[in-house]
């Protein structure tokens, strides 16, 4: 019989305020000057910028996600967690263009995977969601909605992360939209 558990309490002291660059496999980089960045700004709300791959350009300040520690939940696993484990996270969110995406970042190996499932029309047409879109959140909407969203197309990603830094907590200059 399934014993009933509880998710442990997510200690996000490792990830908040992290200021991160990685290069996907597939040539995307997220990075500071010159390719993509990836900053975690608090509990719930991430900021990005691509600089390359198909939506290089792309930024997005102010994005709402949900970030939780990766940690056995069974109790029959109390164990001292390593450095690893307690340096894993997943962080998931819906943009408002239709993708969905879940990132599993490991700090202390430096890798991050992602899977982003990508509605039809921006699998067909991703350059219409190249810009600051917090700019143009009501156009991104009508896309969204005008579709068509299926099939969908799931992209799964191994990246590497080649920089890490730590800003402070909701740092509105981290991630430059110009």
């Amino acid at each position: 019989m399934l014993q009933p558990f509880e998710e442990p309490a997510s200690d996000l002291s490792g990830i908040l305020g992290k200021h991160i660059i990685y290069t996907y496999s597939n040539g995307w980089e997220y990075k500071n000057s010159d390719t993509v960045e990836m900053y975690y700004k608090n509990s719930d709300t991430v900021d990005y910028k691509v600089r390359s791959g198909s939506v290089g350009g792309r930024v997005v300040n102010g994005q709402k996600v949900s970030i939780r520690q990766l940690q056995t939940a069974l109790a029959s696993e109390k164990v001292e967690a390593s450095e690893s484990e307690m340096s894993s996270y997943m962080i998931s969110w819906v943009e408002p263009t239709g993708p969905s995406v879940v990132q599993v970042l490991n700090l202390s190996t430096r890798e991050v995977r992602t899977v982003i499932l990508f509605p039809d029309w921006v699998a067909k047409e991703p350059l219409k969601t190249v810009c600051f879109q917090n700019e143009h959140l009501d156009l991104m909407r009508s896309y969204r909605d005008q579709g068509p969203t299926y099939p969908i197309h799931p992209k799964i990603m191994l990246g590497r992360l080649h920089f890490i830094e730590h800003c402070t907590l909701d740092n509105e200059h981290v991630i430059n939209p110009h």
